[in-house]
């Protein structure tokens, strides 16, 4: 960055000798610096590598190559001299707000010189808008001009409602699977070579569409047909991706060391188990095993016995994968993030009954999937960002992209059960002294210590956080927003990095039920749960969900060979049953009248709150 502002000196921020005054000398030459660097440009980029030269139909002049060392270097100083100001302007803002004046004239010329642009006379509120709309601008732009693993940086947060302004979140939400695709020539020649050998797409697709159904920072799917017919999605991996989310990750990893005073949590850890969870993601034969554990872990109640599955899990068609092209079953629904659209299409107002009933039905589901994967199977989808979660018809949810999951060790699940038992507890009785000292030692066997001055409030809060209802009081006077300078995350010293992706579930399921105006507590959802994961114990109650014997997909063609046995008439007997139900519930509603069926629901929603 120093190199880079020696190449362009007429860059430099100059600010009086009676302004530094005002901050002081250390203070000022920091500001100055994080002035600097935003008000440097990228480099020029450098010449890429020539294009590969291949023989008929190969298309690689049309694959990206790797990145060279110096391009890796001008990504580096991009992101930092995007991001790196605009921590600096809130902290600018934060120092130099005054409850009488407003922000002092040594501020506002240092915003100025950061890039806000402030009006006359603005007070708090006015400076902490004009700071959010330019800072998510700037970090939307440097996100959609790096892409790679910033893009998932941007997922996450555009989650958050519950912690980030709305400005950074609804302008994030766009990151979730719109990004520029990849030529259709691309997409066919990575999945001829990696999947078929070198023959036409048309030796086993009748159809492939060309436009993506999504394209994202790993890859993006395609609707295809098979020759027998099956409707099936397609996911091809971005030619050459690796190196650069590799590299992007390391960077943050970098970032987050460098300025761990200015962040809210050790994110360090965070993105160390990002990057490993990003190795599995890269590997489209490890994410079509990964589908096959994560449909038996939402498949299986924690004691292990078979029940129908909390969503839909998308599973590889067999004999159809490859380390870079993965052929899945198809499924036909809306992603999470763009369901507002859908339902404004069907005239269904936001936050009127039938929003209502669908959104507890797909807070329910994904409750219920979640809990069986953490407390039961410990098998856990490690990336549930809204692009991830389709509605189907009837508001049932599926869950695709496979990528990341984390296994996660038996005693770690009883010490989750235990934790969850003791925030119910703490609900239900308004908590105790006793529940504080028991709340401390069960996140020291989860792995979890704190700070030696840590207020003792400071573990029971922490749970509070990842499992109680997002307005629920803190003990000891701590802060629910994981931004606070009262968040218990800051009493936090260090924390096992499974953590990380648990706690991704659980900020899923809060951030929706903040959207959604619902109070949501997991504590008390997961509570029978918990219970039946510390009657199966560490060693748990069955094997592994995945490799137990369970009701066989249905297959046209198939036909048992084996005696058919009384207890399997017992088991399709049921089955028929919800099939019958299901049916006399379809064709009843479809001929209900419309007026008669929007009562129906409305009287349901009033039930329901």
């Amino acid at each position: 960055a120093t190199r880079a502002l020696r190449l362009r000196p007429h860059l430099a921020v100059r600010v009086s000798h009676g302004t530094a005054g005002m901050l002081g000398s250390g203070r000022a030459r920091l500001v100055l610096l994080l002035a600097s660097l935003a008000q440097a440009r990228a480099l020029a980029p450098f010449p890429r590598a020539a294009a590969l030269q291949r023989s008929p139909p190969v298309v690689a002049s049309a694959i990206e190559p790797p990145l060279t060392g110096r391009e890796r270097v001008v990504r580096a100083l991009t992101f930092w001299s995007k991001v790196v100001p605009i921590l600096a302007a809130y902290k600018v803002a934060e120092e130099g707000l005054t409850a009488s004046s407003g922000v002092s004239a040594a501020s506002r010329s240092l915003l100025v010189a950061l890039g806000v642009t402030l009006p006359q006379g603005a007070g708090e509120a006015d400076v902490y808008t004009k700071i959010h709309e330019w800072g998510s601008e700037r970090l939307e732009g440097a996100i959609k001009q790096l892409k790679g693993f910033y893009v998932k940086t941007g997922q996450v947060i555009s989650t958050r409602v519950d912690l980030f302004p709305e400005q950074y979140t609804s302008r994030l939400a766009s990151l979730q699977d719109d990004l520029d695709p990849m030529p259709v020539e691309v997409v066919r020649e990575v999945v001829q070579r990696e999947l078929l050998l070198g023959d036409p797409l048309e030796s086993i697709f009748a159809e492939f569409d060309e436009t993506p159904l999504g394209s994202a920072s790993i890859a993006q799917v395609h609707r295809a047909v098979l020759l027998d017919g099956r409707e099936v999605a397609v996911k091809v991996q971005r030619p050459n991706c690796e190196p650069k989310l590799l590299g992007d990750i390391a960077n943050l990893k970098s970032f987050s060391q460098k300025l761990a005073s200015a962040l809210p949590i050790d994110y360090y850890t965070v993105f160390c188990e990002l990057e490993r969870a990003l190795q599995g993601e890269l590997d489209f034969l490890m994410e079509a095993q990964s589908a096959m554990k994560v449909y038996a872990s939402v498949s299986h109640k924690v004691d292990g016995s078979y029940t129908d599955p909390a969503v839909r899990v998308p599973l590889p068609v067999q004999g159809l994968a490859s380390r870079r092209v993965l052929v899945m079953d198809f499924i036909k629904g809306t992603p999470l993030n763009r369901l507002p659209e859908e339902m404004a299409k069907r005239g269904i107002e936001p936050g009127g009954p039938e929003a209502k009933v669908a959104g507890r039905r797909i807070l329910a589901q994904l409750t219920e999937a979640f809990g069986r994967m953490i407390l039961g199977a410990g098998f856990i989808h490690g990336d549930p960002h809204p692009g991830n979660i389709f509605v189907m018809e009837g508001a049932q949810v599926a869950l695709i992209d496979c990528g990341q999951v984390k296994q996660l060790p038996s005693s770690l699940r009883v010490s989750i059960a235990e934790a969850l038992l003791l925030v119910r507890e703490w609900q239900v009785t308004g908590g105790s002294e006793a529940l504080v000292r028991t709340a401390r030692g069960a996140f020291a066997e989860f792995g979890v210590t704190f700070l030696d001055d840590a207020p003792p409030e400071a573990a029971a809060a922490l749970a509070l956080l990842l499992f109680g209802d997002a307005e629920e009081p803190m003990p000891g006077r701590f802060s629910a927003s994981e931004l606070s300078d009262s968040s218990p995350l800051k009493c936090i010293a260090s924390f096992p990095q499974e953590l990380v992706l648990l706690g991704r579930a659980t900020i899923l399921i809060k951030g929706i039920s903040k959207r959604l105006g619902l109070k949501w507590s997991l504590a008390e959802k997961w509570e029978p749960l918990a219970k039946q994961a510390l009657e199966c114990g560490a060693d748990g109650c069955t094997m592994p969900t995945w490799s137990a014997t369970t009701p066989a997909r249905t297959v046209p063609g198939n036909v048992a060979a084996e005696r058919l046995r009384f207890r399997e008439v017992l088991r399709s007997y049921g089955g028929s049953g919800k099939l019958l139900r299901k049916w006399v519930v379809e064709k009843v509603g479809g001929a209900m009248p419309t007026r008669l069926k929007r009562l129906a629901v409305a009287t349901i929603a009033n039930r329901i709150e």
